[in-house]
């Protein structure tokens, strides 16, 4: 017969493995219905309602969960940076080609496709209009954080509240002037940025509305040719591009 030490190792590891899937049973359902609120989310899981809320509380802990201001939650930046590191799915991206290469035709310029991940954003796609190399301005993988470029401030600015003190708190940025700017480019639609992430480049980003997605579209070149003042010349093209990919990406992941 097992001493009583060993009975109670057993025991912590049956617990420990009964906890390990309950958790993984809760990603499951996060993934497969975010939003999703606590009741609704805990019916799912079979699980009751103060057992399901303690998990959440250690997976919004460790950043694997997070709750939205109207009381749902969804997936949080840590699994999603875990997610985009281990499935790049760059077909994903690439679907919206027709549209990004219409919009760097029409420029002339540099035209990217930047994504949340984390406290990140991460250039995820773009496209060049020919005259003009796409590695000479950024490049696909590439990451910034969010407090900082056109890019990531306009991916910034339409997160929840919460989500934007909480992303500010962890950066070294000045949180007064951040959230006055951030409310700028929410009032102007876009951000434009020069020489914040890469020096001589200017660039102009717009939101691209979509479920789940936390993205960005954005113009970028020299600044001795793209000056802030031609970037906003083509504000409506910008624009146009912004609401076709927000539609694509809407259906792409319905």
């Amino acid at each position: 017969m097992p001493g009583a030490g060993e009975q109670d190792g057993q025991d912590g590891k049956a617990r420990g493995a009964e906890t390990a899937r309950r958790t993984l049973r809760l990603l499951e359902a996060l993934v497969a219905h975010q939003p999703i609120k606590l009741e609704s989310l805990t019916a799912e899981v079979g699980l009751n309602k103060s057992t399901t809320y303690r998990l959440l509380r250690v997976l919004q802990e460790e950043r694997y969960a997070e709750r939205l201001e109207s009381g749902g939650y969804r997936l949080g930046p840590a699994f999603l940076a875990l997610a985009e590191t281990s499935l790049p799915g760059t077909h994903f991206y690439e679907s919206a080609a027709p549209i990004v290469r219409e919009l760097a035709e029409a420029t002339e310029e540099t035209v990217t496709l930047h994504r949340r991940v984390g406290d990140l954003s991460i250039l995820v796609y773009g496209a060049e209009s020919g005259q003009h190399v796409l590695r000479q301005v950024a490049r696909v993988g590439e990451a910034c954080p969010l407090v900082r470029g056109c890019s990531a401030l306009t991916i910034l600015a339409y997160l929840p509240e919460d989500t934007i003190e909480a992303i500010a708190a962890r950066s070294d940025a000045d949180r007064t002037a951040l959230l006055e700017r951030l409310a700028t480019i929410r009032s102007d639609g876009h951000a434009i940025s020069q020489g914040e992430n890469h020096p001589g480049v200017t660039g102009i980003a717009m939101p691209i509305r979509a479920p789940v997605l936390e993205m960005s579209v954005t113009i970028s070149g020299p600044d001795s040719r793209w000056t802030p003042t031609r970037a906003l010349s083509f504000r409506p093209h910008l624009a146009t591009a912004a609401t076709a990919l927000s539609r694509h990406f809407t259906a792409a992941t319905a």
